[in-house]
């Protein structure tokens, strides 16, 4: 079911971008400074708390490999995950298909614990170890990556444009966008099989949180040179951080 809405919420996203193309590019900083700011308030009071809730005194290490493998992964991806691409001149195919690849590992890694949450509470990391906090947890963390994941589904489809790629190809690879997230909650899943993977369902979710945050405390304290547009944008954040607070709190 998770994995269903994972795939057809992206797929979604990238056709109503199509279709609201104007309105979406006019109000796309407002939109992600509002959706980074909600996942880095589900990070802060849902994500981190169970992460270091296990008392494994080597998990700050996963969470700060997330971050250098984010920054890798921008050197491929040119920063297409902050909504906009750091490219200067024409991107040939090779720039292309080389920012893909960085955006679909991105994708990938942050589907990885979507499958594995359930396995915290064999391995008592949930400090609340019933089935319903371990369902709810679980839908957390997919809204989380949703709400990351549906601005950067319509800044691909914006940037395939400017590229000017037909429409097969760019549906093509809108489609495989969406499909890596589910993959890689796949193998995240095959992968606690494994003897040597079956405590990683925390690394797992410390390496995607590492990442997201990353990408998150840099958009929000990205430098706005007029004041109108950083008042706007506080904001924006102030309403994103309210949103995030009061998401599954009753």
């Amino acid at each position: 079911m998770m994995l269903i809405i994972l795939f057809t919420s992206v797929i979604l996203a990238g056709f109503i971008s199509e279709i609201f193309k104007r309105r979406i590019e006019k109000l796309k900083e407002f939109i992600i400074s509002y959706s980074v700011s909600i996942v880095l308030t589900l990070i802060c009071i849902h994500i981190l708390p169970e992460i270091f809730s296990n008392n494994n005194i080597e998990i700050g290490y996963y969470i700060l490999a997330g971050f250098l493998i984010q920054i890798l992964l921008e050197l491929l991806s040119k920063g297409i995950e902050h909504g906009h691409i750091h490219v200067h001149g024409k991107i040939t195919n090779h720039q292309l298909l080389v920012i893909f690849i960085g955006l679909s590992i991105h994708s990938f890694i942050e589907g990885l614990p979507v499958n594995t949450i359930e396995h915290l509470h064999h391995n008592h990391n949930l400090h609340n170890n019933n089935i319903e906090y371990i369902n709810n947890f679980s839908w957390i963390y997919l809204l989380m990556i949703l709400i990351h994941k549906l601005p950067i589904a319509a800044v691909l489809i914006f940037f395939l444009n400017s590229y000017g790629l037909n429409k097969i190809k760019k549906y093509g690879l809108l489609f495989i966008f969406a499909a890596t997230a589910p993959l890689g909650a796949i193998l995240g899943e095959e992968l606690l099989k494994f003897s040597f993977f079956n405590d990683w369902s925390i690394k797992f979710l410390a390496i995607s949180s590492g990442m997201l945050l990353h990408i998150t405390t840099l958009l929000i304290f990205e430098d706005h040179h007029h004041s109108n547009k950083k008042i706007k944008n506080l904001i924006t954040i102030s309403i994103g951080i309210i949103t995030g607070s009061l998401l599954f709190s009753f």
